[in-house]
């Protein structure tokens, strides 16, 4: 049976050719292909938004691509799981949307505009497909926007939940059986292992490495494992990993190529410091599932000052449209059509200018 894949790409100030180029790659070089490449793009700006548009409105994609504009810097947890939210329809923010197809063409260039009495407090999607998005979809995946993991070593950690050998599954870069072409920065390096072997005393799922940008999870299990998370930000993998476990979900670790690319945007000091305090409360929810009496009560403790992701995904105000969101030139030469879709909670009008 083809099981249905939809990819998340986390994206802050991406480069984007390379974001563009790493998109073709997963649509023409993972198999099955994936139905939907979706980027949860956090605080463009406008000469951003409209590079990123223009390669893309220029590319030739068999997969449905989305662009979610947030205005503000999510983090990368929030930003997969508004994602992987999306994708699954697990929450009542995507039930309400309103379409608008633009369709381009050599004699004009058409711009999509919001309607002046609608109300600007919105989610924007702009959809970039000859073809529908899949109903349902089967494997939900994240992958970094810098592309350090191939596209074909990508399909590797896919095809752990494709042949129904595992319910999670992760990439490794520190895997004995890895192929390393381009390694960190040596304190950067020092700080990964560091992290990743202090990790593997303190959780009970024991592996090389918890952080690779290169995860999947079956829908199934992610419907189980959403309301247990609530780390935000880089910590989320760990959280994701040791939550899945605590429930009995079949975690594989799979080794990956990798490659590291410059123009981090993480603070590695400072990621880690709060990694380490994650890894804490994480093994603490882990073993709470797990039905340790113990930890139970630890976790509940914690949980009472806290929210979980999806909650703030659900709940919080829409992204506001900004004049960089709503003004989007749509290229002349562009062979796909492109579908600005534009989720709100009430029906109001939209025009096409």
């Amino acid at each position: 049976m083809t099981r249905s894949i939809g990819v998340v790409i986390p994206a802050y100030q991406p480069d984007p050719e390379r974001l563009t180029s790493y998109l073709q790659q997963l649509d023409t070089q993972v198999t099955p292909s994936p139905a939907v490449l979706r980027i949860e793009l956090d605080a463009p700006s406008s000469s951003l938004l409209k590079q990123l548009y223009s390669r893309l409105s220029n590319s030739t994609f068999t997969a449905s691509v989305e662009i979610a504009i947030a205005d503000t810097r999510r983090g990368k947890g929030a930003a997969i799981t508004a994602g992987f939210e999306r994708l699954c329809a697990c929450t009542n923010t995507t039930a309400n949307s309103t379409t608008t197809t633009v369709t381009s063409n050599n004699e004009t260039t058409e711009r999509s505009n919001i309607d002046p009495g609608f109300d600007r407090d919105t989610d924007v999607t702009i959809n970039l497909t000859t073809t529908p998005p899949a109903s349902t979809i089967d494997i939900l995946a994240f992958a970094d926007a810098d592309g350090s993991t191939p596209a074909s070593s990508f399909e590797t950690v896919l095809r752990a939940l494709i042949n129904d050998t595992a319910d999670v599954a992760t990439g490794s870069r520190r895997h004995p059986s890895a192929d390393v072409t381009a390694h960190q920065t040596l304190g950067r390096r020092y700080l990964g292992d560091g992290f990743a072997w202090l990790a593997r005393r303190l959780l009970d799922e024991q592996l090389y490495d918890y952080q690779c940008g290169a995860k999947a999870i079956t829908t199934d299990a992610w419907q189980a494992v959403r309301s247990h998370i609530y780390a935000s930000g880089f910590a989320w993998d760990i959280e994701l990993l040791a939550i899945s476990g605590g429930l009995g979900y079949q975690v594989a670790e799979v080794p990956v190529r990798w490659e590291d690319q410059p123009g981090s945007t993480v603070s590695p000091l400072r990621t880690a410091l709060r990694l380490g305090r994650v890894l804490v409360t994480a093994r603490h929810r882990a073993r709470a599932l797990a039905h340790d009496p113990v930890h139970r009560l630890l976790a509940s403790i914690e949980r009472s000052s806290s929210q979980p992701v999806i909650d703030s995904v659900a709940t919080s105000k829409p992204t506001a449209l900004s004049e960089k969101a709503t003004n989007i030139t749509i290229d002349a030469e562009a062979e796909a059509d492109v579908n600005v879709n534009i989720d709100t909670t009430d029906q109001s009008s939209i025009e096409v200018g």
